[in-house]
Parts: structure tokens; sequence; C-alpha cells
């Protein structure tokens, strides 16, 4: 293995390896923008392997893009960097994060985009990104001040050399009251997932959960425990309570949004 000091925490390259750097934005794929922050972690990271996660995280929608980078830092190996933006807030006094957690860094605007990763896998330790180039676009964060600071971490940079501590990130949030799971994602098959995991789901195994009125039941293990067209309650693949509709769109079918919340009967 080969050890990179990163300030607080050792970051861990496998030997002969390639550092990883992945990406989360909701900048969609028809304009340049994804590309404009590629070309700049080639350019300051020749060696560097990008892989993109997701680039249609609903346009400034904080939590969705929390949800997955968290889902992201859940499945990568130690020493990845992980650059995501969602960046409502581009060009104001917010701050730019640097986060240790699980092993690996994300670099991402502070705004709450990192409250998931931090509920789930941390917390974590956080750093104010304080590096900045001698000019950077007031619209364009990603690819002028948050793609080099991620290329730098990934090529071996210490992270104390660019950003320092700090001990309130924002967070979103995001956790159940009164044993009532609020919907805080629907992917793209229509599955709606819940802020409650599966520790307090297993919890009310044996009861019943409900939405808009619409009887859902009780606790299931698969989509197929139930008749095709049905509505069943779950626990999803990123450990969280789902509601789904089987070989169908809960979405659609039971007319579910964000924010919706799931009754325990």
């Amino acid at each position: 293995m080969i050890v990179h000091g990163s300030g607080s925490i050792l970051r861990l390259v496998p030997a002969g390896g390639r550092p990883i750097v992945t990406l989360t934005t909701d900048f969609g794929t028809r304009d340049y923008y994804v590309a404009a922050m590629k070309a700049v972690l080639v350019r300051k990271c020749p060696e560097v392997r990008i892989i993109d996660v997701t680039h249609e995280v609903p346009r400034h929608d904080i939590l969705c893009g929390s949800i997955t980078l968290e889902r992201a830092a859940d499945g990568f190996p130690p020493g990845t960097v992980h650059l995501a933006v969602v960046d409502p807030g581009v060009g104001t006094d917010r701050r730019i994060l640097v986060t240790e957690i699980n092993g690996q860094m994300v670099v991402c605007p502070d705004n709450g985009l990192i409250t998931w990763a931090w509920r789930r896998l941390g917390p974590g330790n956080a750093h104010e990104l304080v590096w900045r180039p001698p000019a950077a676009s007031s619209t364009f964060h990603g690819r002028d001040v948050m793609a080099p600071a991620a290329a730098m971490l990934a090529c071996g940079r210490p992270l104390r050399e660019i950003a320092g501590p700090i001990q309130d990130p924002v967070l979103l949030d995001v956790r159940p009251t009164d044993q009532k799971p609020r919907i805080i994602h629907i992917d793209t098959f229509g599955n709606a997932t819940t802020n409650m995991d599966c520790e307090a789901v297993l919890l009310l195994a044996t009861r019943s959960f409900s939405v808009h009125n619409h009887k859902i039941g009780t606790l299931r293990r698969t989509y197929a425990d139930v008749p095709p067209g049905e509505p069943l309650a779950l626990i999803g693949s990123s450990g969280l309570l789902e509601i789904a509709v089987r070989d169908g769109s809960a979405a659609r079918q039971l007319r579910l949004k964000v924010g919706d919340d799931v009754f325990v009967e």
C-alpha cells in the first residue's frame, strides 16, 4: 500500500493503483460543464481515474445529492476522493468543505450536501477549503475551485496545506420524528426511499405502514413478496425503509413525492 498523509487521517492507495475521483452533480450531460471539470482533473492529476456517479441529481436538490453521495462513499475504497457539486449558492460566501469520512475525502459546498454521509458513515472530520486559484468564475466553482482541490488531494497533496479544520459543517435535518418516516428520495423506478434506517424499521416489523390513505401492509423482504401492481414496504439496498410497487412505480401509482409522511399504524 502507498500511504499519503492527509493532515489527520492516512489516505491509502493500492500499490501500483491510480487515484480515484468520483463526480456527483446536478449538471446533466447536455452542456459542457462535466467535461470542463474532468479537463481540470486530468490536467492537474494526469494519472487520475474518473468515475461518474451521476449528473442527473434534480437541479438544486441538495437532499437527493446528499443521499447519492453517501451511497458512493459507502462503496468506494479508502483513498477515493469524491467531488460533489450541487451548489445553488455558488458565488456567495458559503464555505467549501473537504471532509474526511469512511477513509475517503469529499469535496463539496458546505450547504448540507455532506449530511447523509455524515449521519450514516461518520461523523467525519470537516475542513474548510482555504485554497483559491488566482482567478475563478463566480458561477462555476466546480471547475475553478473544487475540481483543482480534488485533483491536488488525489495526487497526494496534504490536506493541511489547502484546508483548515472546522467543527460546524452545515447538516440538514433528515431524522425521523415520532416514528414517522418521511420520503426523502424517489428513484428512476418510482421507488420512494424514506429517512428511517433498518434498525428502526425492524423494531416495527409487525406494524403496518400507510401513505396517502393507501394501506401498504407490514414489512416485506423482496419486491416479489406481493402480486404485480401491489404496493409494499421493504428495506431497500440503501438500508432504509422503502415504499415500492411491484413491477410498477409507487410514485405514480400512489402519487408520492419527496416530503410525504409514511404512517406507522
